[in-house]
């Protein structure tokens, strides 16, 4: 009975200690995509500021850095469901294993 619940301590210690390295990886990835986003601002700001004003070519740079965010965007997008894909993973053999327990 104490091997039990040693194994089971040690089972939730595991997975508790998993599921707040996939939590950290997700604010990660937040981290990263606001980081960009405020990036992507002040580098579009500085472009104004010294780029004749020719609309043309603001609207296609425009259009560049906005084809680059949605690729960062949608990056981002795919790890973080792999990251929860993991973690879907996690719950289910925490639970196989808690109940293999019993």
């Amino acid at each position: 009975m104490a091997d039990k619940l040693r194994q089971r301590v040690r089972l939730e210690e595991n997975y508790y200690d998993d599921k707040r390295k996939y939590q950290r990886q997700k604010e990660a990835i937040l981290e990263k995509e606001n980081a960009f986003n405020r990036e992507r601002s002040r580098l579009m700001e500085n472009v104004y500021s010294l780029m004749p004003q020719s609309s043309h070519e603001l609207h296609m740079l425009d259009n560049r850095m906005y084809q680059l965010n949605e690729a960062f965007l949608s990056e981002t997008k795919r790890a973080t469901r792999l990251l929860e894909d993991e973690a879907r993973a996690l719950n289910s053999s925490f639970n196989t294993a808690l109940n293999n327990l019993k």
